[in-house]
């Protein structure tokens, strides 16, 4: 079915006393190359810290900068929240912390958001649209997951990155974020999508735009989610207890979601099969991150919450 939305990509930050990274965050999206209109929703969650809360007021100044206020409720529902309010068709989520790359070189066949919607305006049957992500701040290098990414994968707990881009009838028909999910909270989101897909009868193709044109901040002010102790096997069950009917699809057999959480699991790829699917893609990139690993594919790095 057609979207009745504006065709045009709305961008969705949550904010919870994020600071001055808000503001580059909001700045590396002006600053792309946009053909389709866009718009910027600032969610904030909340924040009480001064800073932030001059950032906000900075980037609520800026054309095309929406804020939307709410309770400090968590990532997962200010996430919502700015699915919610966006304006058009197309959606993508970027961490206040975070930016898109802006590097001339890197946008010489256009933005990646627009890249990215050209994509899923032309292909019904593709789902969604990534990028590989490059760390910055305290630690400069590709995340180890940097290859293409299909649904097959992302069934098998592949990482799938915040900043794809989608469109918002989908991911509201798939249940949005589930703030239930407290860790892995992308993965749960791309399934979901997936899965409202696969319920209404749509192909689930996902293709990814190689760039690295996503850039994640790797650093140690504050807590990032990922880094909180919580039960990867509680979270995968929730995720699958929702969405059995595709992993049963997937798996081709008619079993509980228990059986079929502990298979997810067990198919999660390691550091060393995320490697090798790298090199598949592209050798000299493999090569260079396994230097920049120091050769070891868990620590040193491990403390810093690098993916």
């Amino acid at each position: 079915m057609k979207s009745t939305m504006p065709e045009g990509i709305s961008f969705v930050i949550p904010c919870f006393n994020s600071g001055d990274y808000l503001v580059e965050a909001v700045e590396s999206l002006i600053e792309q190359p946009h053909v389709f209109p866009y718009e910027i929703v600032v969610v904030d969650d909340g924040s009480n810290d001064q800073r932030t809360l001059r950032a906000i007021s900075l980037c609520a100044g800026r054309a095309g900068v929406r804020i939307v206020y709410q309770e400090h409720s968590g990532h997962h529902a200010a996430r919502n929240a700015g699915i919610d309010a966006a304006s058009f068709e197309y959606v993508m989520q970027l961490d206040a912390d975070d930016r898109l790359a802006t590097a001339p070189e890197l946008l010489e066949a256009g933005s990646y958001p627009d890249r990215a919607v050209k994509l899923l305006k032309t292909h019904r049957h593709v789902a969604f649209v990534h990028t590989m992500s490059r760390m910055i701040g305290d630690f400069d290098g590709l995340t180890i997951s940097s290859y293409p990414c299909r649904e097959e994968l992302v069934l098998r707990k592949h990482h799938v990155p915040t900043s794809i881009v989608y469109r918002r009838d989908d991911a509201i028909r798939g249940g949005l974020y589930d703030p239930q999910v407290l860790k892995w909270g992308d993965w749960a989101f791309a399934v979901n999508l997936l899965a409202g897909r696969f319920r209404n009868g749509a192909h689930n193709a996902v293709v990814c735009i190689s760039g690295p044109l996503h850039e994640y901040r790797v650093h140690s002010r504050g807590r990032r989610v990922s880094n909180a102790e919580v039960s990867e096997f509680d979270m995968t069950l929730l995720v699958v207890e929702q969405n059995l009917d595709l992993f049963q699809h997937h798996f081709q057999r008619d079993d509980c979601a228990e059986n079929i959480a502990r298979d997810v699991l067990a198919s999660k790829p390691s550091r060393l099969d995320d490697l090798i699917r790298m090199a598949t893609h592209d050798v000299e990139q493999a090569l260079t991150v396994a230097r920049q690993r120091e050769f070891s594919l868990s620590s040193p790095f491990e403390c810093l919450g690098i993916p």
